[in-house]
């Protein structure tokens, strides 16, 4: 039995899941970063294949039926000077059938770091519901199994409107696209790939595998990732005497934790170093609601000796 059971493992990795029914947005910009949106109604599509990119270098999307080898061959190729257009063109006669498929079902969409682009439509994806895909300097938008032309509209719109951070720009085109229709079969899983000239916890690989709204998803575990940053940022400028620009940090971190309990606890000890037994006990009633058990552990320590005898928080321990 665990012979079949290993053996039915590896007919899975070897054939993967084609992902039909999808949107992407590719893109650098002109700090070197480059990522990649991407959504669809099919399963973890994080570790599909469909997202790659390599900052100073470029970004690819393959997709309908993936070729994973076109994420990691693109990049190579765009690292060489290649431009998107050309890079494409060797993509596609190299393809080799992956997976019993062709270039037919192929769709894809690459950047470089220069800000070129170029995309590819197979018949077979063009002849799902509604397939298209579209590019501008810096950015390539495409999609198959969609409501409509509107989608990829909405995509350009929004990312050429944003302010900030790739990521985030990244991430406001996949919700303009959600938003103006999306998939017309539904919805599973989403993930946002950047990776930036830093290669440290600048980068962004975010997965959201299977939800019912899986974009929505992506945009929660976004802004709890930065609300871990401005909790470090907060933490930081209290050791360094900044107690305004900490207060405007800290109330950053708490109105994006989403109920993340570590935010809370941290934030407590954080009033406690202050000497801010007040504070802290506020917030050690918020992570009480969230999860009980870190206040107890929380109370175990000497850290919070100056709320000793305060009979609310004895009731905590």
């Amino acid at each position: 039995m665990k012979s079949l059971f290993a053996g039915a493992v590896l007919l899975l990795g070897a054939y993967a899941l084609p992902v039909h029914a999808t949107f992407s947005i590719a893109a650098c910009d002109d700090t070197g970063s480059c990522g990649v949106a991407v959504a669809t109604h099919n399963l973890a599509v994080g570790g599909s294949g469909v997202a790659w990119a390599q900052a100073d270098v470029g970004a690819v999307a393959s997709q309908f039926e993936t070729n994973p080898h076109y994420g990691p061959e693109g990049l190579r190729l765009l690292a060489a000077g290649t431009s998107p257009e050309q890079a494409l063109k060797q993509l596609l006669a190299g393809d080799g059938g992956y997976d019993d498929t062709t270039v037919a079902e192929r769709q894809v969409g690459l950047v470089d770091a220069r800000g070129r682009q170029a995309q590819y439509n197979g018949a077979t994806a063009l002849a799902s519901t509604w397939a298209g895909a579209m590019g501008g300097r810096g950015f390539s938008v495409q999609g198959n199994g969609l409501a409509g032309a509107v989608v990829l509209d909405a995509m350009r719109d929004a990312y050429l409107a944003a302010k900030g951070p790739l990521a985030e720009r990244l991430l406001l085109a996949l919700e303009a696209g959600e938003a103006a229709g999306g998939q017309r079969s539904g919805r599973m899983s989403a993930a946002l790939l950047v990776r930036t000239p830093e290669d440290d916890w600048r980068d962004t690989d975010l997965r959201v595998d299977s939800a019912a709204q899986p974009i929505a998803g992506l945009r929660v575990m976004f802004e709890q990732r930065q609300a871990h940053t401005a909790m470090i940022r907060a933490e930081q400028m209290v050791r360094q005497g900044r107690e305004a620009d900490a207060d405007v940090a800290l109330a950053k971190a708490l109105s994006l934790a989403h109920g993340w309990d570590r935010i809370w606890a941290r934030a407590a000890r954080l009033a406690m170093a202050r000497g801010e037994a007040a504070r802290a006990r506020e917030y050690l009633g918020v992570l009480w609601s969230i999860n009980p058990v870190m206040v107890r552990m929380e109370l175990e320590g000497e850290r919070y000796v100056g709320l000793k005898g305060d009979p609310v928080v004895e009731g905590w321990r």
